[in-house]
Parts: C-alpha cells; sequence; structure tokens
C-alpha cells in the first residue's frame, strides 16, 4: 500500500490570518446596522433640505438614498453580505462625490458629520466588498 502524495492545492492553502481590526470592520461591514443608520440620517436631513440649507443633499437625493440604503439593510439583514456591503459602498461613494463639496464649503456641523459618517462607513463596507466579496 502506497501513500498518496497530498495535492499542491492542500499543501500551499494557507488561510489568511486577521489582524482585530480586520475582523473588527467585518463584524461592522456584515450588519445591516450601519447602512440603517445611513438611510435614517438621510432621512433626517430631508428637513434641512427642504428649506435648501447649505450642506446638506437635496430633497430628492435625501429621498433616494433613504430608499437605497434602507435596501442595502435589507439585503444585509437576510444574509448576504457581499450584496449588501458593495451596494452600500457603491452610493456611500456616489453621496460623497455629489455632497462631500458642499458640506465642505458649508463648514457647518451636521453636513460635515453626515459626510463623516457616510465615508466611514462606507469604507468599512468597500473593505468588505472588495476583500471578501470577489
Amino acid at each position: 500500500m502506497t501513500k498518496e502524495a497530498p495535492s499542491s492545492y492542500t499543501l500551499h492553502e494557507h488561510p489568511r490570518q486577521q489582524s482585530k481590526v480586520e475582523q473588527t470592520v467585518r463584524q461592522i461591514a456584515q450588519s445591516p446596522y450601519p447602512a440603517l443608520f445611513l438611510s435614517a440620517i438621510n432621512l433626517a436631513a430631508l428637513k434641512q433640505a427642504g428649506k435648501r440649507a447649505r450642506g446638506y443633499p437635496t430633497v430628492m437625493q435625501c429621498m433616494g438614498y433613504t430608499g437605497i440604503f434602507g435596501a442595502s439593510s435589507y439585503a444585509l439583514g437576510t444574509g448576504d453580505s457581499v450584496n449588501g456591503s458593495g451596494l452600500a459602498f457603491v452610493w456611500s461613494a456616489i453621496w460623497l462625490f455629489f455632497n462631500a463639496r458642499n458640506a465642505w464649503k458649508s463648514r457647518r456641523l451636521v453636513p460635515l458629520t453626515m459626510a463623516g459618517a457616510v465615508a466611514a462607513i462606507g469604507s468599512s463596507y468597500g473593505f468588505h466588498y472588495f476583500t471578501y466579496g470577489w
């Protein structure tokens, strides 16, 4: 009876160790609550957007982002972490593309905080999508 050599696949497969930061970001990015928070802050911004306050998204943008972030939260809540995190990341980037400059120019606390929250949460979802989603 001869002993078979292990396949090259099993010889070279080494699971990568995750740091504590990576584990924390992954846990955050698999949770639907950060996306739900983004949905809520866009819903809360509707009042100021209706007044055309400086630094806030427009009314139509706030309504759209509320729905999109709600949909990504739903996807994450059903266990689809790849599509939910991808959706949240892409729409966070779009939010920042259209609104970060206005928030920065306004130099008002709430729009700057909104932009910071969208950037931080969107980047955690993007990290998860590009690390585990491919």
